[in-house]
């Protein structure tokens, strides 16, 4: 209410629909129409060089040939003297052209200006050397033509040029069209999208309509909002949603930064194109911050997915640890239980391992049992069926829902295989590295745990290892093969 009073008596005598009406018609004096066309120049250079940017350079010739053609129609409309519309229309080629040169990318993806060194680089060529010699080029025609301009135009024009790719081309380099789609695809993300950049929009308008009450800051929060809401891609869209009616408003010398004396519109653009400025940097360092934060934590959460897969696996073989078994047949013998359905075990024991090691030593015992470890994960099983180091030179396999019959083809299949290989073991009488196998299945019964699987298992393990080795044993099944 305060704030309603405060921009009503600034003009006595008249009512608040009056004065709506003639801010209203403001928009058809020429002059205002004429600094709104030079507002929209200086940013335009920005928005064109964003594009460039995201662009191969074959695409280059289309875009500055179009963006010459409207240079040329927006000039003439304002009537400007041709000499003058070439002459301007060339600076602002000159100006995009050097900054696209230095900062375009092998990728076409734009500058990254969230690391130091693409900043950097941007600053120099972008925001620096091509304003200058944008303006540095328009003076030399003129004088040239012996119509110097001043000192005071140029440092318009350079000033001018500055702040438009400082903004502008950062603001549309942080929209990346695939995050932004993704604002617009779920429904109550989209309603929220919308909401937000509506609210920008409104509260923008409110604070630049406002005459003598500096509420600027109020905007900071409502971006803040976004970014946080929306991301780098929405909260840039919704500064440029923020800055349309601020440009609107600050051109017809309403809101913060309108200063009192006319003659002095440059100035107050140029206080609001700071205002936009201190918007982006703390867009950018937000999302940065943000981003470092979900990368941090991307990386302790793979960090710790590794550790747990790292404490479940044997470090020597890549198979399951016996934590990892122990815990498997457990639950799998919970589940057969309650299907009714049976379960397998294979004990694999290396025939006189501790004679490999006497003789090859130990780092070609841990390569012998990678080789083995290798030939067991390669069998055919299930997916549910699990492999793993039991201990030493011992090996298990869980064989869920399997009968006692296929048990033994696969356990006989992998005895054969590994013989197969013809690993070297000179310290054992076959010359070669082979495997004893106990099998055992069962189905669980109510009152008994797991641990009546392995001993059965590890009983037929024992009497294929006391019958001659390289040998298969099925604890009930008193079938074997060698």
């Amino acid at each position: 209410m305060k704030a309603l009073l405060s921009a009503s008596s600034l003009e006595p005598g008249r009512t608040a629909a009056g004065i709506s009406l003639r801010r209203a018609a403001d928009c058809l004096q020429p002059d205002s129409i004429s600094r709104l066309a030079f507002v929209s120049l200086l940013a335009a250079n920005g928005l064109l060089l964003a594009f460039l940017l995201r662009l191969p350079r074959r695409y280059w010739t289309s875009y500055m040939g179009a963006s010459i053609f409207v240079n040329i129609m927006v000039h003439s409309y304002f009537g400007f003297p041709v000499f003058q519309t070439l002459l301007f229309t060339a600076g602002n080629t000159v100006e995009v052209l050097v900054a696209a040169s230095f900062l375009s990318t092998p990728n076409a993806n734009g500058p990254d200006l969230t690391r130091r060194r693409p900043l950097a680089k941007f600053v120099v060529f972008g925001v620096l050397l091509a304003p200058l010699v944008s303006s540095g080029f328009v003076q030399l025609i003129l004088i040239m033509r012996s119509t110097p301009s001043g000192l005071l135009s140029l440092t318009s024009w350079f000033v001018g040029d500055v702040m438009g790719v400082a903004v502008m081309t950062p603001l549309v380099l942080a929209i990346d069209k695939v995050e932004l789609a993704a604002l617009f695809v779920d429904r109550e993300k989209r309603f929220e999208a919308i909401g937000i950049l509506a609210g920008m929009a409104v509260l923008s308008t409110v604070v630049f309509a406002l005459d003598g009450l500096p509420v600027d800051f109020v905007l900071i929060l409502a971006l803040l909002l976004a970014i946080f809401r929306l991301g780098s891609s929405g909260s840039a869209l919704g500064i440029l949603v923020m800055s349309a009616p601020a440009v609107y408003m600050t051109e017809r010398f309403h809101g913060a930064f309108a200063l009192v004396r006319k003659d002095m519109f440059i100035h107050s653009f140029f206080i609001l194109q700071c205002f936009l400025c201190v918007a982006l940097i703390l867009l950018y360092s937000v999302n940065t911050a943000l981003r470092e934060r979900d990368r941090l934590q991307r990386e302790v959460t793979a960090a710790f997915y590794e550790a747990d897969a790292n404490a479940a696996r044997d470090h020597i073989t890549g198979l399951a640890n016996r934590r990892t078994f122990d815990k498997r047949l457990a639950r799998e013998w919970q589940n057969t239980g309650r299907e009714r359905s049976s379960l397998a075990l294979l004990m694999i024991d290396v025939d006189q391992f501790k004679a490999f090691n006497d003789h090859y030593e130990h780092v070609a015992g841990d390569e012998c049992l990678r080789r083995i470890a290798t030939i067991l994960s390669s069998a055919p099983m299930r997916g549910g069926d699990l492999v793993a180091r039991y201990g030493g030179e011992e090996f298990a396999i869980i064989l869920p829902r399997a009968t006692a019959e296929s048990s033994l083809a696969l356990a006989d299949r992998i005895r054969r295989e590994i013989a197969d290989a013809r690993l070297p073991h000179l310290g054992y009488a076959p010359g070669i590295v082979t495997v004893s196998v106990g099998v055992a299945a069962v189905q669980p019964a109510p009152g008994v745990d797991e641990t009546v699987l392995v001993q059965r298992a590890d009983r037929s393990l024992y009497l294929a290892k006391n019958t001659g080795r390289n040998r298969v044993e099925a604890f009930d099944e008193l079938r074997s093969w060698s």
